[in-house]
């Protein structure tokens, strides 16, 4: 069974943009997460990595993630008040124009499901996974069916004294 519970620890230098990029390929290699869902956390991470590097006010960053398959939720701890309340807020990009730090925050609410910023300095972004793990069981479900049928055999409906 994977472990639904895995933290990380980083520094917030440039140069360790790396080790985001491997937590992602762990958990998305973990959670069997396909392209669209992989590309969409790795971008959302690297923005809010290249974020909280400009904007932090620590030397490290904590980064955890938690899936029940059917969500993945990912929180960076610890993050200054002032970046919780940048997230909390609206983003209006035609507003800020040039502005970096405003495409970065564009980019990761156009990205996430949800953002959840708490004034205990965590801030955690959730991804809606639901989906493609209904997709895999279907099509699971239809080369079972497939193989079935060509072995002769017919799906049976169990009762309950069966």
């Amino acid at each position: 069974m994977v472990n639904n519970d895995q933290t990380v620890s980083v520094d917030l230098i440039p140069d360790n943009i790396r080790e985001i990029e491997l937590f992602v390929d762990r958990v998305c290699d973990q959670l069997f997460i396909n392209d669209t869902y992989y590309g969409n956390i790795l971008m959302s991470l690297t923005e809010m990595f290249n974020y909280l590097v400009e904007h932090a006010s620590s030397d490290k960053l904590e980064i955890t993630y938690h899936s029940n398959y059917e969500n993945i939720c990912i929180s960076f701890y610890p993050v200054d008040s002032q970046v919780v309340t940048a997230f909390s807020q609206k983003i209006d990009l035609d507003a800020f124009v040039g502005e970096e730090s405003h495409r970065h925050l564009f980019l990761i609410h156009s990205l996430v499901d949800k953002i959840h910023a708490s004034k205990s300095e965590v801030l955690s972004l959730e991804f809606d996974i639901s989906a493609l793990h209904n997709e895999i069981y279907q099509s699971r479900k239809s080369l079972l069916n497939d193989y079935f049928s060509k072995q002769g055999m017919e799906e049976k409906v169990k009762h309950q004294n069966d």
